[in-house]
């Protein structure tokens, strides 16, 4: 007598390898997506605190001609404090 026809379960393992590969290249496509948009976040995040610095540097040596050294170091100082503890106001709130 002959051998059972295999077909059935070769159609199946194609069909399983087939769905694996589809699956493997979406995956990489999100990776590769989400890679692309946590790199623009970080260069956003980096062009922010440039430019945070040098506003603050700019409204430090604004104070200082105005004021004097210490009284705007005072003033930078606390606006900078206040501006931390409203941003970690803000991060509480929003896990709660």
């Amino acid at each position: 007598m002959s051998a059972p026809p295999q077909d059935g379960s070769s159609l199946l393992a194609a069909l399983v390898k087939s769905l694996a590969a589809i699956g493997a290249l979406s995956v990489g496509a999100a990776a590769r997506r989400a890679a692309s948009t946590a790199g623009c976040y970080a260069i956003v995040a980096l062009l922010f605190a440039v430019s945070l610095c040098f506003l603050t540097f700019a409204s430090y040596r604004a104070l200082e001609l105005a004021m004097g050294s210490i009284q705007a170091s005072l003033i930078v100082g606390c606006a900078c404090l206040f501006l931390a503890l409203v941003a970690a106001l803000a991060l509480q709130v929003r896990r709660r």
